[in-house]
């Protein structure tokens, strides 16, 4: 008898889903991508089924959903091991998403449990604006 509960197996599109996130050499993936990835490789599996299993794996602390604008698609990657390990800057031109390694939040995350004694267990924080290429682009 499978004790197991039905969000918690690690079930074949979960496995393709996560194959598909960790050989994407660290950039981030929509769902459209995910789908047109998994696609390629002739394996069956929908739209709404991606997103069922993100949920389920972002649930579980596995994945994070990377957060653009309201009006663009979520982009998701692997969790870090480190809740602080690295913030987003996002470019307002080309859409680029480029992990900023640094954590330059710390000294205010101590401030802020002294002054409150507010435990802070996560933060996400997104820079918007232009990227390298965008910003040469726009000055020639």
């Amino acid at each position: 008898m499978n004790t197991q509960n039905k969000e918690t197996r690690n079930t074949k599109q979960k496995r393709l889903i996560l194959d598909c996130i960790k050989s994407s050499n660290g950039r981030h993936m929509n769902v459209e991508e995910i789908y047109n990835s998994i696609k390629k490789h002739d394996e069956q599996i929908s739209i709404p089924t991606i997103y069922r299993n993100l949920r389920i794996l972002e649930e579980q602390g596995v994945v994070k959903k990377v957060y653009t604008s309201d009006d663009s698609p979520s982009f998701y990657e692997l969790s870090d091991s480190d809740e602080h390990a690295h913030h987003h800057l996002i470019c307002s031109e080309c859409g680029a998403i480029i992990d900023f390694e640094e954590d330059l939040l710390d000294s205010l995350e101590k401030t802020i449990e002294e002054k409150t004694g507010f435990k802070i267990k996560d933060h996400r924080v997104v820079f918007y604006g232009l990227c390298k290429k965008c910003s040469e682009k726009e000055n020639k």
